[in-house]
């Protein structure tokens, strides 16, 4: 319910949210695409409640450190965008000159802001190239092209393509969505490969990819591989994961205004 809880600590609940605002070498149409998705999940993520406050911040120049950008903050979204910087996860050459264009500044600043993030407890949501950057960044390893075939993206287009993903039981997403089975926006040629130590595995796509991850441990870090926020997408879809994240940023708050 949108609205402070009786008794809740007074203030903003402030969520930052992360994505690559601008990028050498990237078609205008797809940075154009990206601050849209952008502004819808921030639109969504305001409206949960009526004290949220949402924090943009330009992975790819972020102008302050982890520390300044978490000072403050209840919970933290990473936002989809260009691919992951293969150098992190492999050294395979092959596998290296498959992937596509990457922010080395962005993933770095990405990477610390999720693990300082979760170290401190605050709720995590990754999006996308969110979700492949928290695989990353706690250990995990990710496939660097599913192909020209892969029923995850139009080939040679920045449209979405609808996909069934399957929903695993007593998970979080599985809770958050109130299904077993939903239907999902995409467009992506990465994906999760291995997954990082103490994530579980939460949704999968009919051809076996992975989809969606979560701590596997009582910390709130939620990874889903679709858009949501894609304008063609269940918008329900959207505002459920908007909810959840502003319910469990306003237990970090509570917690951080009241130790």
């Amino acid at each position: 319910m949108p609205g402070e809880h009786a008794g809740a600590a007074p203030g903003p609940i402030r969520i930052a949210a992360s994505y690559i605002m601008h990028a050498e070498g990237v078609p205008r149409d797809y940075v154009n695409g990206t601050h849209t998705l952008a502004s819808r999940a921030g639109r969504a993520i305001t409206n949960a409640a009526d004290e949220v406050q949402v924090i943009f911040i330009d992975a790819s120049s972020p102008g302050i450190d982890v520390e300044h950008t978490l000072r403050d903050i209840d919970g933290v979204v990473v936002l989809g965008g260009l691919d992951v910087d293969p150098h992190l996860y492999t050294s395979d050459p092959d596998e290296i000159a498959q992937a596509g264009i990457s922010v080395p500044t962005a993933d770095a600043f990405e990477s610390e802001l999720i693990i300082t993030a979760s170290e401190r407890g605050l709720p995590v949501l990754g999006i996308c190239r969110g979700a492949q950057s928290m695989n990353v960044a706690f250990g995990g390893t990710l496939i660097p092209d599913l192909g020209e075939n892969s029923a995850h993206r139009i080939a040679d287009s920045e449209h979405m393509i609808e996909h069934d993903v399957l929903l695993e039981a007593d998970s979080r997403i599985r809770t958050i969505y109130g299904a077993d089975n939903v239907s999902v926006r995409s467009s992506h040629h990465q994906a999760v490969n291995h997954l990082a130590p103490g994530m579980r595995l939460t949704a999968r796509a009919r051809d076996g990819v992975i989809e969606a991850f979560e701590s596997a441990n009582d910390r709130w870090l939620v990874a889903v591989q679709w858009h949501p926020e894609d304008v063609a997408g269940n918008p329900d879809h959207l505002d459920r994961l908007a909810s959840a994240l502003v319910a469990e940023a306003r237990k970090s708050r509570h917690t951080r205004l009241n130790g």
